[in-house]
């Protein structure tokens, strides 16, 4: 088994390894938080006018560790997965799989690929060829961050072109905003709302009590007319990730949160 399945800056089986341990407890506010995000957005999309998406474009899920496992991801038609862990797929398949592999009533079985890449390098192609798929970022445009062969300037106009990228689709993210060396104390304030952008530094300064901190470059990520969700990830007992959640309507101009 090559190195790169053992350790990556994002995945690999140690990365793995360390959900399982944590998912259960240490992450399972966060990950509740994360589905009721989900469910809302998808209680939007069907709200919403238009066509509903044929299917999902699932960017970035990793074994799926913070993605409600019922309720979500076996409600689309299609669902298309796109992540270079070579552990990825099969970790995410066997958690997911019961729920989307039976046939219910006279509805077909959900159709499902995987897609073993770096989401950047197949997203344009992806889109073309499903233009009513809606698409979901699981956590990885702050790992962006991480890239050595880009400059941050490079890093940060890309993720700044998402949004025009992705304009007139259904389409969501939760991403890292900052991270730093900090535990979750009772007094904590674990998530708030914003309806409009909130820069790094005025996110810190409300957050982070003292220590460095680490800009993950997604500030501009969602269009400043959404509203966005910000929740606390401990990763690890002493790691704390501050999350931006929001998703962005189909119909031009409307956005939710």
């Amino acid at each position: 088994m090559p190195a790169s399945s053992l350790i990556s800056a994002s995945g690999g089986l140690l990365w793995h390894a360390k959900a399982i341990l944590r998912y259960r407890n240490l992450w399972s506010d966060f990950t509740n938080r994360i589905e009721r995000f989900l469910l809302d957005w998808k209680a939007d999309m069907a709200l919403g006018p238009g066509p509903q998406p044929k299917g999902l474009l699932l960017l970035g899920p990793s074994g799926g560790w913070c993605l409600p496992t019922q309720g979500f991801i076996e409600t689309f038609p299609s669902l298309i997965a796109v992540d270079p862990d070579p552990a990825a797929r099969a970790i995410f398949l066997k958690r997911f799989r019961p729920q989307m592999s039976p046939t219910v009533g006279n509805a077909p079985a959900q159709e499902q690929t995987w897609v073993p890449s770096h989401f950047e390098r197949v997203l344009p192609a992806l889109l073309t060829r499903h233009p009513h798929h809606a698409v979901l970022f699981c956590n990885v445009l702050g790992q962006l961050r991480y890239q050595d062969d880009k400059t941050i300037e490079r890093i940060e106009f890309e993720l700044g072109q998402i949004k025009l990228m992705l304009e007139g689709r259904h389409w969501a993210s939760f991403h890292d905003r900052i991270s730093g060396d900090a535990q979750i104390n009772a007094q904590q304030e674990l998530e708030f709302f914003s309806p409009t952008p909130v820069q790094t530094q005025a996110l810190a300064k409300r957050v982070a009590k003292g220590g460095e901190w680490l800009d993950h470059l997604t500030s501009d990520v969602l269009p400043a007319q959404t509203g966005r969700r910000f929740l606390a990830w401990p990763i690890s007992r002493d790691r704390l990730h501050w999350i931006e959640a929001g998703w962005v309507g189909a119909t031009r101009g409307k956005q939710a949160n």
